[in-house]
Protein backbone atom coordinates (compact mmCIF):
# COMPACT_ATOMS: atom_id res chain seq x y z
CA UNK A 1 0.00 0.00 0.00
CA UNK A 2 3.27 2.57 -0.14
CA UNK A 3 2.28 3.60 -3.42
CA UNK A 4 -1.13 4.52 -2.93
CA UNK A 5 0.25 6.83 0.41
CA UNK A 6 2.72 8.11 -1.53
CA UNK A 7 0.09 8.86 -4.51
CA UNK A 8 -2.08 10.64 -1.80
CA UNK A 9 1.04 12.82 -0.74
CA UNK A 10 2.32 13.71 -4.44
CA UNK A 11 -0.57 16.03 -5.11
CA UNK A 12 -0.24 18.38 -2.55
CA UNK A 13 3.73 18.18 -2.35
CA UNK A 14 4.55 19.27 -6.25
CA UNK A 15 1.21 21.75 -5.72
CA UNK A 16 3.19 23.66 -2.71
CA UNK A 17 6.52 23.07 -4.80
CA UNK A 18 5.10 24.91 -7.84
CA UNK A 19 3.37 27.35 -5.27
CA UNK A 20 6.59 28.47 -4.35
CA UNK A 21 9.28 28.04 -6.51
CA UNK A 22 7.46 29.96 -9.56
CA UNK A 23 8.25 33.52 -9.12
CA UNK A 24 5.29 34.09 -10.98
CA UNK A 25 3.26 33.27 -8.35
CA UNK A 26 5.35 33.06 -5.63
CA UNK A 27 4.33 36.60 -4.52
CA UNK A 28 0.67 35.72 -3.88
CA UNK A 29 1.57 32.21 -2.16
CA UNK A 30 1.30 33.81 0.99
CA UNK A 31 -1.36 36.04 1.01
CA UNK A 32 -4.96 35.51 2.23
CA UNK A 33 -7.80 36.22 -0.18
CA UNK A 34 -11.35 36.71 0.77
CA UNK A 35 -13.99 37.06 -0.64
CA UNK A 36 -17.37 38.23 0.87
CA UNK A 37 -21.09 40.10 0.23
CA UNK A 38 -22.73 39.93 -3.52
CA UNK A 39 -20.81 39.58 -6.58
CA UNK A 40 -23.01 40.32 -10.06
CA UNK A 41 -20.14 39.06 -12.34
CA UNK A 42 -17.33 36.15 -12.57
CA UNK A 43 -15.22 36.32 -9.98
CA UNK A 44 -11.02 34.84 -10.72
CA UNK A 45 -9.21 34.63 -7.57
CA UNK A 46 -5.79 33.40 -6.64
CA UNK A 47 -3.98 32.85 -3.47
CA UNK A 48 -1.92 31.16 -0.64
CA UNK A 49 -5.06 31.16 1.06
CA UNK A 50 -8.38 31.53 -0.72
CA UNK A 51 -11.68 31.96 0.90
CA UNK A 52 -15.01 32.46 -1.46
CA UNK A 53 -17.69 33.67 1.07
CA UNK A 54 -20.03 35.33 -1.40
CA UNK A 55 -23.18 34.36 -3.56
CA UNK A 56 -21.51 35.10 -6.67
CA UNK A 57 -23.73 35.30 -9.46
CA UNK A 58 -21.47 33.89 -12.13
CA UNK A 59 -18.96 31.85 -13.15
CA UNK A 60 -16.29 31.46 -10.39
CA UNK A 61 -12.54 30.38 -11.08
CA UNK A 62 -10.09 29.59 -8.07
CA UNK A 63 -6.40 28.67 -7.51
CA UNK A 64 -4.67 28.25 -4.15
CA UNK A 65 -2.81 26.33 -1.93
CA UNK A 66 -6.22 26.49 0.44
CA UNK A 67 -9.28 27.12 -0.80
CA UNK A 68 -12.90 27.42 0.59
CA UNK A 69 -16.10 27.93 -1.52
CA UNK A 70 -19.50 28.68 0.28
CA UNK A 71 -22.39 30.26 -0.22
CA UNK A 72 -23.44 29.95 -3.44
CA UNK A 73 -22.54 30.45 -7.17
CA UNK A 74 -24.80 30.37 -10.28
CA UNK A 75 -23.09 29.40 -13.22
CA UNK A 76 -19.84 26.67 -13.14
CA UNK A 77 -16.86 26.56 -10.25
CA UNK A 78 -13.49 25.43 -10.98
CA UNK A 79 -10.44 25.08 -8.27
CA UNK A 80 -6.94 24.01 -8.63
CA UNK A 81 -5.86 23.59 -4.70
CA UNK A 82 -3.72 21.78 -2.10
CA UNK A 83 -7.23 22.07 -0.21
CA UNK A 84 -10.11 22.16 -1.67
CA UNK A 85 -13.28 22.45 0.11
CA UNK A 86 -16.42 23.15 -1.57
CA UNK A 87 -19.61 23.65 0.74
CA UNK A 88 -21.49 26.31 -2.09
CA UNK A 89 -24.42 25.40 -4.03
CA UNK A 90 -23.30 25.55 -7.44
CA UNK A 91 -26.04 25.67 -10.40
CA UNK A 92 -24.40 24.52 -13.06
CA UNK A 93 -20.94 21.92 -13.08
CA UNK A 94 -18.07 21.82 -10.89
CA UNK A 95 -14.40 20.77 -11.99
CA UNK A 96 -12.21 20.30 -9.00
CA UNK A 97 -8.76 19.36 -8.59
CA UNK A 98 -6.12 19.15 -5.58
CA UNK A 99 -4.36 17.20 -2.99
CA UNK A 100 -7.64 16.93 -0.56
CA UNK A 101 -11.23 17.57 -2.19
CA UNK A 102 -14.32 17.35 -0.27
CA UNK A 103 -17.48 18.59 -1.70
CA UNK A 104 -20.85 19.00 0.70
CA UNK A 105 -22.46 21.04 -1.40
CA UNK A 106 -25.73 20.98 -3.92
CA UNK A 107 -24.42 21.02 -7.50
CA UNK A 108 -27.05 21.37 -10.38
CA UNK A 109 -24.59 19.68 -13.27
CA UNK A 110 -21.95 17.56 -13.26
CA UNK A 111 -18.97 16.64 -11.01
CA UNK A 112 -15.78 16.28 -12.19
CA UNK A 113 -12.95 15.92 -9.05
CA UNK A 114 -9.29 14.36 -9.03
CA UNK A 115 -7.37 14.41 -5.88
CA UNK A 116 -5.43 12.68 -3.35
CA UNK A 117 -8.27 12.29 -1.05
CA UNK A 118 -11.98 12.98 -3.02
CA UNK A 119 -14.74 13.19 -0.37
CA UNK A 120 -18.89 13.87 -1.05
CA UNK A 121 -19.64 14.06 2.20
CA UNK A 122 -23.65 13.33 3.23
CA UNK A 123 -24.87 16.89 2.60
CA UNK A 124 -23.31 16.47 -1.24
CA UNK A 125 -25.68 16.40 -3.61
CA UNK A 126 -24.64 16.46 -7.55
CA UNK A 127 -28.06 16.66 -9.84
CA UNK A 128 -25.57 14.99 -12.99
CA UNK A 129 -23.04 12.78 -13.45
CA UNK A 130 -19.83 12.45 -11.09
CA UNK A 131 -16.58 11.05 -12.58
CA UNK A 132 -14.16 10.78 -9.44
CA UNK A 133 -10.08 9.76 -9.40
CA UNK A 134 -7.90 9.87 -5.91
CA UNK A 135 -6.36 7.87 -3.53
CA UNK A 136 -9.12 7.79 -1.72
CA UNK A 137 -12.71 8.09 -2.76
CA UNK A 138 -15.48 8.07 -0.02
CA UNK A 139 -19.02 8.93 -1.35
CA UNK A 140 -21.38 9.37 1.26
CA UNK A 141 -23.95 11.83 -0.71
CA UNK A 142 -25.84 11.71 -3.58
CA UNK A 143 -25.16 11.35 -7.29
CA UNK A 144 -28.23 12.23 -9.77
CA UNK A 145 -27.18 10.35 -12.52
CA UNK A 146 -23.72 7.70 -12.96
CA UNK A 147 -21.22 7.54 -11.08
CA UNK A 148 -17.67 6.43 -12.45
CA UNK A 149 -14.53 6.77 -9.89
CA UNK A 150 -11.10 5.09 -10.24
CA UNK A 151 -8.75 5.24 -6.88
CA UNK A 152 -6.63 2.79 -4.63
CA UNK A 153 -9.56 2.60 -2.16
CA UNK A 154 -12.86 3.36 -2.53
CA UNK A 155 -16.49 3.17 0.03
CA UNK A 156 -19.83 4.51 -0.97
CA UNK A 157 -22.02 5.15 1.33
CA UNK A 158 -24.67 7.08 -0.12
CA UNK A 159 -27.10 6.96 -2.82
CA UNK A 160 -26.36 6.49 -6.52
CA UNK A 161 -29.47 7.04 -9.30
CA UNK A 162 -27.75 5.65 -12.23
CA UNK A 163 -25.12 2.94 -12.98
CA UNK A 164 -21.63 2.78 -11.05
CA UNK A 165 -18.07 1.82 -12.30
CA UNK A 166 -14.91 1.33 -10.20
CA UNK A 167 -11.68 0.64 -11.20
CA UNK A 168 -10.04 0.01 -7.75
CA UNK A 169 -7.79 -1.72 -5.22
CA UNK A 170 -10.09 -2.04 -2.61
CA UNK A 171 -14.00 -1.46 -2.78
CA UNK A 172 -16.34 -1.29 0.02
CA UNK A 173 -19.93 -0.64 -0.09
CA UNK A 174 -21.47 -0.10 2.76
CA UNK A 175 -25.26 -1.09 4.31
CA UNK A 176 -26.76 2.67 3.19
CA UNK A 177 -25.33 2.58 0.22
CA UNK A 178 -28.15 2.80 -2.94
CA UNK A 179 -27.61 2.22 -6.62
CA UNK A 180 -30.58 2.43 -8.20
CA UNK A 181 -28.81 1.07 -11.55
CA UNK A 182 -26.12 -1.57 -12.06
CA UNK A 183 -22.87 -1.79 -10.10
CA UNK A 184 -19.78 -2.91 -12.57
CA UNK A 185 -15.96 -2.94 -11.08
CA UNK A 186 -12.82 -4.30 -12.05
CA UNK A 187 -10.46 -5.01 -9.02
CA UNK A 188 -7.82 -7.72 -7.93
CA UNK A 189 -10.28 -8.86 -5.13
CA UNK A 190 -14.26 -8.66 -4.56
CA UNK A 191 -15.67 -6.12 -3.40
CA UNK A 192 -17.04 -5.59 0.31
CA UNK A 193 -20.52 -5.41 0.01
CA UNK A 194 -22.79 -5.39 3.44
CA UNK A 195 -25.94 -7.22 3.15
CA UNK A 196 -27.87 -3.96 3.43
CA UNK A 197 -26.96 -2.46 0.65
CA UNK A 198 -29.51 -2.44 -1.99
CA UNK A 199 -27.83 -2.34 -5.61
CA UNK A 200 -30.96 -2.90 -8.04
CA UNK A 201 -29.33 -3.65 -11.27
CA UNK A 202 -26.99 -6.16 -10.30
CA UNK A 203 -23.40 -6.48 -10.28
CA UNK A 204 -20.08 -7.07 -12.24
CA UNK A 205 -17.29 -8.31 -11.19
CA UNK A 206 -14.12 -7.96 -13.79
CA UNK A 207 -11.03 -9.42 -11.70
CA UNK A 208 -7.69 -8.07 -12.44
CA UNK A 209 -3.98 -8.94 -11.46
CA UNK A 210 -2.69 -7.20 -8.66
CA UNK A 211 0.97 -6.68 -10.10
CA UNK A 212 -1.26 -4.69 -12.87
CA UNK A 213 -3.33 -2.50 -10.91
CA UNK A 214 -0.34 -0.40 -9.09
CA UNK A 215 1.20 -0.04 -12.13
CA UNK A 216 -1.64 1.57 -14.18
CA UNK A 217 -2.39 3.59 -11.26
CA UNK A 218 0.89 4.94 -10.76
CA UNK A 219 0.83 5.58 -14.07
CA UNK A 220 -2.67 7.56 -14.14
CA UNK A 221 -1.86 9.41 -10.83
CA UNK A 222 1.49 10.33 -11.84
CA UNK A 223 -0.26 11.79 -14.91
CA UNK A 224 -3.08 13.82 -12.97
CA UNK A 225 0.08 15.19 -10.56
CA UNK A 226 1.22 16.49 -13.63
CA UNK A 227 -1.26 17.86 -15.41
CA UNK A 228 -2.68 19.49 -12.32
CA UNK A 229 0.85 21.06 -11.36
CA UNK A 230 0.80 22.40 -15.06
CA UNK A 231 -3.44 23.35 -14.57
CA UNK A 232 -2.11 24.99 -11.66
CA UNK A 233 0.84 26.97 -12.79
CA UNK A 234 -1.25 28.11 -16.25
CA UNK A 235 -3.65 29.37 -14.46
CA UNK A 236 -1.91 31.17 -11.88
CA UNK A 237 0.36 33.02 -14.59
CA UNK A 238 -3.16 34.00 -16.76
CA UNK A 239 -4.68 35.03 -13.49
CA UNK A 240 -2.28 37.15 -12.54
CA UNK A 241 -1.00 38.27 -15.52
CA UNK A 242 -3.95 38.36 -18.15
CA UNK A 243 -3.33 41.40 -19.91
CA UNK A 244 0.07 39.99 -21.07
CA UNK A 245 -0.88 36.85 -21.91
CA UNK A 246 -3.33 38.18 -24.16
CA UNK A 247 -0.65 40.14 -25.74
CA UNK A 248 1.58 37.42 -26.53
CA UNK A 249 -1.07 35.24 -27.94
CA UNK A 250 -1.87 38.22 -30.36
CA UNK A 251 1.94 38.66 -31.35
CA UNK A 252 2.11 34.58 -31.78
CA UNK A 253 -0.55 34.75 -34.36
CA UNK A 254 0.97 38.26 -36.12
CA UNK A 255 4.64 36.91 -36.11
CA UNK A 256 4.80 33.11 -35.41
CA UNK A 257 7.98 32.65 -37.67
CA UNK A 258 9.93 35.60 -35.65
CA UNK A 259 9.00 33.71 -32.81
CA UNK A 260 9.66 30.22 -33.34
CA UNK A 261 13.23 31.85 -34.87
CA UNK A 262 13.73 33.30 -31.07
CA UNK A 263 12.76 30.22 -29.16
CA UNK A 264 15.27 28.47 -30.99
CA UNK A 265 17.57 30.72 -30.91
CA UNK A 266 16.90 30.99 -27.01
CA UNK A 267 16.83 27.58 -26.20
CA UNK A 268 20.20 26.73 -28.06
CA UNK A 269 22.03 29.25 -26.76
CA UNK A 270 21.30 29.44 -23.00
CA UNK A 271 22.79 26.19 -21.94
CA UNK A 272 26.20 27.32 -23.72
CA UNK A 273 26.14 30.46 -21.97
CA UNK A 274 25.41 28.54 -18.92
CA UNK A 275 28.25 26.45 -19.24
CA UNK A 276 30.52 29.01 -20.18
CA UNK A 277 30.31 30.75 -17.08
CA UNK A 278 30.68 27.47 -14.82
CA UNK A 279 34.04 27.32 -16.24
CA UNK A 280 34.54 30.50 -15.28
CA UNK A 281 36.37 31.56 -11.41
CA UNK A 282 33.15 34.20 -10.48
CA UNK A 283 30.76 33.09 -12.99
CA UNK A 284 29.02 30.23 -11.07
CA UNK A 285 26.68 32.34 -9.16
CA UNK A 286 25.55 34.16 -11.91
CA UNK A 287 25.05 30.41 -13.84
CA UNK A 288 23.05 29.47 -11.17
CA UNK A 289 20.35 32.24 -11.29
CA UNK A 290 20.35 32.08 -15.30
CA UNK A 291 19.97 28.31 -15.24
CA UNK A 292 17.08 28.39 -12.82
CA UNK A 293 15.52 31.41 -14.80
CA UNK A 294 15.67 29.17 -17.79
CA UNK A 295 13.76 26.39 -16.46
CA UNK A 296 11.19 28.75 -15.36
CA UNK A 297 10.85 30.00 -19.45
CA UNK A 298 10.66 26.97 -20.47
CA UNK A 299 7.89 25.94 -18.17
CA UNK A 300 5.66 29.27 -19.20
CA UNK A 301 6.49 29.10 -22.88
CA UNK A 302 5.41 26.21 -22.97
CA UNK A 303 2.12 27.07 -20.96
CA UNK A 304 2.13 30.01 -23.59
CA UNK A 305 2.18 27.63 -25.92
CA UNK A 306 -0.74 25.85 -24.96
CA UNK A 307 -2.91 28.52 -24.62
CA UNK A 308 -2.25 29.57 -27.95
CA UNK A 309 -3.60 26.67 -29.38
CA UNK A 310 -6.44 26.72 -26.84
CA UNK A 311 -7.86 30.14 -27.93
CA UNK A 312 -7.07 29.21 -31.99
CA UNK A 313 -9.19 25.86 -31.51
CA UNK A 314 -11.82 27.42 -29.76
CA UNK A 315 -11.93 30.21 -32.06
CA UNK A 316 -11.10 32.69 -29.27
CA UNK A 317 -8.33 34.59 -30.41
CA UNK A 318 -9.85 37.72 -31.94
CA UNK A 319 -13.15 37.82 -29.80
CA UNK A 320 -12.88 40.46 -26.62
CA UNK A 321 -16.26 39.37 -25.34
CA UNK A 322 -14.92 35.89 -24.01
CA UNK A 323 -14.86 35.78 -20.65
CA UNK A 324 -12.15 34.46 -18.20
CA UNK A 325 -13.74 31.31 -17.43
CA UNK A 326 -13.83 30.20 -21.21
CA UNK A 327 -10.25 31.26 -21.86
CA UNK A 328 -9.30 29.24 -18.95
CA UNK A 329 -11.40 26.49 -19.89
CA UNK A 330 -10.39 26.34 -23.50
CA UNK A 331 -6.50 26.33 -21.95
CA UNK A 332 -7.40 23.33 -19.48
CA UNK A 333 -8.85 21.31 -22.77
CA UNK A 334 -5.72 22.20 -24.84
CA UNK A 335 -3.27 21.48 -22.41
CA UNK A 336 -5.29 17.66 -21.98
CA UNK A 337 -5.12 17.24 -26.00
CA UNK A 338 -1.37 18.49 -26.20
CA UNK A 339 -0.66 15.86 -23.55
CA UNK A 340 -2.50 13.06 -25.45
CA UNK A 341 -1.02 13.80 -28.77
CA UNK A 342 2.90 13.79 -27.29
CA UNK A 343 2.37 10.27 -26.32
CA UNK A 344 2.45 9.51 -30.14
CA UNK A 345 6.12 8.72 -31.15
CA UNK A 346 8.20 11.35 -32.64
CA UNK A 347 5.26 13.84 -33.99
CA UNK A 348 4.11 14.29 -29.98
CA UNK A 349 7.49 15.18 -29.49
CA UNK A 350 7.84 17.49 -32.34
CA UNK A 351 4.66 18.82 -31.59
CA UNK A 352 5.30 19.75 -27.48
CA UNK A 353 9.11 20.96 -29.28
CA UNK A 354 7.48 23.64 -31.30
CA UNK A 355 4.96 24.56 -28.65
CA UNK A 356 7.69 25.26 -26.35
CA UNK A 357 9.68 26.79 -28.72
CA UNK A 358 6.93 29.49 -30.14
CA UNK A 359 6.06 30.03 -25.97
CA UNK A 360 9.54 30.76 -25.17
CA UNK A 361 10.23 33.03 -28.03
CA UNK A 362 6.93 35.35 -27.71
CA UNK A 363 7.82 35.79 -24.01
CA UNK A 364 11.01 36.77 -25.16
CA UNK A 365 10.10 38.93 -27.69
CA UNK A 366 7.29 40.82 -25.29
CA UNK A 367 9.70 41.30 -22.86
CA UNK A 368 12.82 42.90 -25.11
CA UNK A 369 9.74 45.39 -26.09
CA UNK A 370 8.33 46.26 -22.37
CA UNK A 371 12.14 46.76 -21.49
CA UNK A 372 12.98 48.67 -24.29
CA UNK A 373 9.45 50.61 -24.40
CA UNK A 374 10.48 51.41 -20.48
Amino acid sequence: MAHLTTSRCLPTVLLLGMLTAAPLFAQEAGEAVRIQGTVTEDIYAAGGTVDVLAQVEGDAVVVGGRITVSESISGDLMAVGGAVSVRADVADDVRLAGGDVTLSGTVGGDAIVAGGNVTLTPDARVGGRAWFAGGRIDVAGMVGRELKATGGRIVISGRVNGDVALVAQSIRILDSAIIDGRLSYKSPEEAEIASGAQILGGISYVPVEQPELPIAAAVVGLSIVLLLSLIVTGSAIYLMFPRFIETTLTTLRVEPWKCLGIGLAVFAATPVVISILFVTVIGWLPALVIGALYLILLLAGFLTGVFYVGQISFGLMKRSDVSKTKRLLAFVAALVVVMLLGLIPLLGGLLLFALLLLGVGVLKLEMYRAYTAA
